[in-house]
């Protein structure tokens, strides 16, 4: 007599994360935020970064990476 095929419930995309688990427990994730709001890719940097900071483990890291898409955009829009 053949076991039962145990069906395993496949994680969607927003489910799962590579690298960490900093992004899954959030209310609403960085990407989708970005992607719902027609962020840029600097702007969405911006997000996920300052999302992250404190998560992480590396939070100067996270913190200059945030500010450098800042400076990024001030330089590239040319804002004064």
């Amino acid at each position: 007599m053949q076991k039962p095929a145990t069906l395993k419930k496949e994680l969607t995309a927003l489910e799962r994360q590579t690298g960490g688990n900093h992004y899954k427990d959030l209310a609403i994730q960085p990407a989708v935020y970005a992607e719902k709001n027609g962020l840029s890719l600097l702007e969405g940097n911006v997000v996920k970064y300052i999302t992250r900071w404190k998560k992480k483990g590396q939070p100067l890291v996270d913190l200059e990476k945030a500010k450098h898409c800042i400076d990024l955009l001030i330089e590239i829009h040319g804002v004064k």
